[in-house]
């Protein structure tokens, strides 16, 4: 398993490098946050293909759809175990005898009882109908905070990616990693474990605050300045619009 997660990262850590290149040296500070939503108008001084802005939005729904509900899932399996009591079977600790009993058991075995345990709840009359309405009522939650910051949606997943995903992926793994097995990790680990979970909380708190800013107390923003990250009129003018630039290099000579 950290052989899979070990290759796996470093492909998608490579991928979006590669993604993230490619943007920037082609449109440099005038790239916008999301690509999809530039290539739908004419922000970026060009009209896209329709057909492959369809397929685009198509992609990013597979994604989406996938990525919501490996995502959600433990969430749902949380609030019912939180709210409706379910799924106490799960989080339980066994005990000495019983660990060793499920070492001992074959593989079909422990399938069955993974699966009889993971469905006990449901199985209840009514408890389905329970869980259902629950998760319907946390997806309803999460599509009201999306439409409610829609002029805003960059800023509140930054938030949300320095608070909370940084605190559940990073600092804590790495903080409960270290409380069970400090004793017996080398001390190089250990320096970088510290390292890590202390440049993670800074850039966590840093980014959380600004982010927070941005989106709970937004200022008013000059509606001149189209490209906020870029210098000089390349803040107000896309920069392949080349008879603006042409005609700004005749006259000062850049």
């Amino acid at each position: 398993m950290p052989r899979i997660i070990l290759v796996t990262m470093t492909l998608i850590s490579a991928c979006f490098l590669a993604v993230s290149i490619t943007g920037v040296s082609a449109v440099g500070c005038q790239i916008p946050g999301n690509l999809l939503f530039a290539i739908t108008g004419t922000k970026l001084g060009f009209s896209a293909s329709r057909g492959g802005i369809v397929l685009s939005y198509l992609f990013m729904q597979l994604h989406i759809t996938i990525a919501f509900a490996v995502i959600m899932f433990p969430a749902f399996f949380i609030a019912e175990r939180l709210v409706l009591g379910f799924h106490k079977e799960s989080f339980a600790i066994a005990t000495d005898e019983a660990a060793y009993q499920a070492m001992e058991a074959s593989e079909a075995e422990k399938k069955e009882h993974a699966e009889d345990t993971f469905g006990a709840s449901y199985k209840v009359p009514g408890n389905y109908r329970k869980a259902a309405a629950l998760r319907i009522v946390i997806v309803a939650i999460c599509t009201v905070i999306a439409i409610a910051w829609k002029d805003h949606f960059g800023d509140l997943l930054d938030f949300v990616g320095a608070s909370s995903t940084a605190t559940c992926c990073m600092i804590l793994p790495i903080v409960f990693y270290l409380k069970t097995f400090n004793g017996t990790i080398a001390l190089p680990e250990k320096i970088f474990a510290y390292t890590a979970v202390i440049v993670s909380t800074f850039l966590a708190v840093y980014v959380s605050i600004n982010t927070g800013k941005a989106l709970f107390a937004p200022v008013e923003a000059d509606p001149s300045i189209r490209f906020p990250y870029c210098a000089g009129d390349y803040r107000k003018m896309v920069y392949t619009n080349t008879t603006f630039f042409n005609s700004k290099r005749a006259l000062y000579g850049y």
